[in-house]
């Protein structure tokens, strides 16, 4: 579990490596990143077409797509979106509940800060220019209740309104590190607002990659064990690696490492033996 959650973190790393970089890196460089966790060469190609698929150049790598890729997208898929739709559900209930007593405790919070005078932030605006950071604390906290108002928009597109709000606030602060960077006077609302929706739409989009590779890696472990009880049926045994490999068409080395993803695994008779198996000598 503790290596599934690393691995997803790098991913995510990984990809605002890319960003930094113009979205472009090379195959070395993403070796060297995931270098401690001893990943198979199988295991480089499947990060390597996602994050070719999301976009990112990969400098020295040639997209091999196989013939299980499209069979991959049909198998069990409305099983899958099924289950994925009814734990969403589930989930968006808990998170709905916590979200109301947050925002419920956070608006309370808010209640305390007086609102902005008439002219009070293009003031504020200027003496941030100049280096007051007192100025900074002020404004910080006008746009507060506007980074609540922005998040309550984006509501509902897989990611709670508790991180939208953190994500907004993030985007808040970083727009007035860089307020120097604005030269056209009485655009700072605008430029601020700007900021703070990106934060949140760049999280939004993180969320939906990270479902994107949780649902096409569920969809390979289906396919994988459709296949096997396909085989086992029509074998009358479970099928040995090799049978599976050649059923499926996939490299064994693939098809291993898409049965250690899966949580309760698919039973094989390896010719040489199996450690999913063991040895009875």
């Amino acid at each position: 579990m503790e290596n599934k959650e690393k691995f997803q973190e790098m991913l995510t790393d990984i990809l605002e490596v890319a960003r930094v970089q113009s979205n472009q890196l090379g195959m070395n460089e993403i070796k060297s990143l995931f270098g401690d966790m001893n990943l198979s060469e199988a295991q480089y190609e499947h990060i390597f077409a996602y994050l070719a698929a999301h976009h990112i150049q990969i400098k020295g790598y040639v997209s091999n797509i196989t013939e299980y890729a499209e069979a991959v997208q049909k198998q069990e898929l409305e099983e899958e979106e099924a289950m994925k739709e009814s734990a969403t559900d589930e989930t968006s209930k808990k998170q709905s509940s916590k979200d109301s007593a947050y925002l419920q405790m956070y608006l309370e919070d808010l209640e305390a800060i007086s609102a902005a005078e008439e002219g009070e932030e293009d003031c504020l605006a200027d003496r941030i220019r100049r280096g007051d950071a007192r100025a900074k604390n002020r404004l910080i906290e006008i746009n507060l209740r506007r980074v609540v108002d922005i998040a309550l928009t984006y509501e509902n597109q897989g990611i709670t309104l508790e991180d939208l709000i953190q994500e907004g606030n993030v985007g808040l602060m970083s727009a007035l590190e860089v307020l120097n960077e604005l030269t056209q006077k009485g655009q700072e609302k605008e430029f601020i607002e700007a900021y703070i929706k990106n934060f949140m739409e760049l999280s939004i989009e993180e969320q939906r990659e990270s479902n994107s590779f949780e649902s096409n890696i569920l969809q390979r472990i289906s396919y994988i064990r459709n296949a096997s009880k396909e085989l086992e049926e029509e074998l009358l045994r479970e099928p040995t690696l090799h049978e599976l490999a050649q059923y499926t068409k996939l490299r064994e080395e693939e098809v291993i490492d898409i049965l250690n993803m899966s949580a309760d695994g698919v039973k094989t008779e390896h010719s040489h033996g199996s450690k999913e198996r063991g040895h009875s000598h």
